[in-house]
């Protein structure tokens, strides 16, 4: 093989790494919009019916908030990692069935994470004799306003960002639930609205 040859062999990577990079560009714009709540309330439902498939089979979930929020951490941190190598792996030329692996992990887990806060959510509303979706509106517009004008380019990018938020705002909701805290149903809102975005992002990517 010539020299020619041999070196065009090793450049076979760049077309998938500048297609990762597109992929994750054309996500960014197709995303930066005004999205109204009604239709914000429709990507949120079925996120939360998607992640119903999450929790274990003929085993009803946990009735205490705290335990649900729990249970929602290890999905949360895997949430952060898929954002955050989704968004180098375009600099490390990783094939696209990576990317695409990635971004399967990046719904589950967000969708999973999503239903079990909604149901801590739904568990402290009754304990506080409220109702849960009285903070969805909140939720929503977070959302709206969030989704504006999300960025790659940021430090961290946009995605990575409420990847990582949904984590912080799940660890002080339990420790808000922990303490009977009245501010546990806002910090588990906060959660809840992080998670929408990344909801909205996986969905736009999967041309849902």
């Amino acid at each position: 093989m010539s020299c020619e040859a041999s070196c065009d062999a090793g450049r076979t990577d760049k077309p998938i790494a500048h297609s990762a990079v597109s992929r994750l560009e054309a996500t960014y714009r197709r995303v930066a919009r005004y999205w109204p709540a009604d239709e914000l309330g429709e990507r949120y439902h079925a996120a939360y019916a998607r992640g119903a498939s999450d929790l274990p089979c003929g085993e009803p979930p946990p009735d205490r908030p705290v335990t649900l929020l729990a249970t929602a951490v290890p999905r949360l941190i895997t949430l952060a990692v898929a954002a955050n190598v989704l968004h180098v792996l375009p600099a490390a030329a990783e094939p696209a069935p990576v990317a695409d692996e990635l971004l399967s992990t990046l719904d589950l887990t967000a969708a999973g994470s999503l239903h079990r806060c909604h149901l801590a959510l739904e568990a402290d509303a009754d304990a506080r004799d409220c109702q849960a979706e009285d903070w969805l509106a909140l939720v929503y517009d977070q959302a709206t306003q969030a989704l504006l004008d999300p960025s790659a380019a940021a430090d961290p990018p946009s995605l990575v960002e409420h990847a990582q938020e949904a984590g912080r705002w799940a660890a002080l909701a339990i420790g808000s639930l922990d303490r009977d805290a009245p501010t546990a149903p806002e910090a588990i809102s906060d959660c809840l609205y992080h998670l929408l975005v990344v909801c909205v992002f996986a969905d736009t990517a999967a041309d849902r």
